[in-house]
């Protein structure tokens, strides 16, 4: 992701335990406030359709399955063949790399496309996330952020 570029952030998820880590981690990127991030929370990848831009880059945040431990987080650059062997958060009737391959297909999809994943638990059905999946979520917001923010390098900060 470009630095001050806008950024499309998609969480993807569901009330449900563990697959609650996609949107929980848009909504916490959100509460940062940078002035170029628009989060939208999605249900299926197939919502990304309606609102992906050509213009922003696009951020997806997604429970995972296949990719490692519990709470471990992933992040790969789209197209990257190492996605088909990845299970994404719930029942999807399209998969997420089918939705971004329909997309490109339809030039709509962004130059700029990155997947983060936190690693599922368990599928359980319950209201709140396990912890590993927990903690995943608290270090993939601090990655995705410390990338997110604009970098100030010494000497270039302005004084009154």
């Amino acid at each position: 992701m470009k630095n001050g570029s806008q950024i499309m952030i998609a969480g993807i998820g569901s009330p449900h335990g563990d697959d609650q880590a996609g949107w929980e981690m848009a909504r916490q990127i959100e509460q940062r406030r940078f002035h170029y991030v628009r989060v939208k929370l999605a249900r299926t990848p197939a919502d990304l359709l309606d609102w992906i831009e050509p213009a922003m880059d696009l951020l997806i945040c997604d429970a995972c399955q296949g990719a490692g431990e519990a709470g471990s987080v992933h992040q790969w650059e789209w197209p990257c063949g190492q996605l088909d062997e990845i299970h994404w958060s719930g029942t999807h009737q399209m998969s997420l790399t089918g939705v971004l391959a329909l997309a490109a297909q339809l030039g709509r999809l962004p130059q700029h496309v990155r997947i983060c994943g936190v690693e599922l638990q368990s599928n359980h059905s319950g209201e709140t996330m396990s912890e590993a999946v927990q903690a995943g979520v608290v270090a993939a917001v601090e990655s995705l952020c410390e990338d997110l923010s604009p970098s100030v390098r010494q000497g270039e900060i302005e004084h009154a």
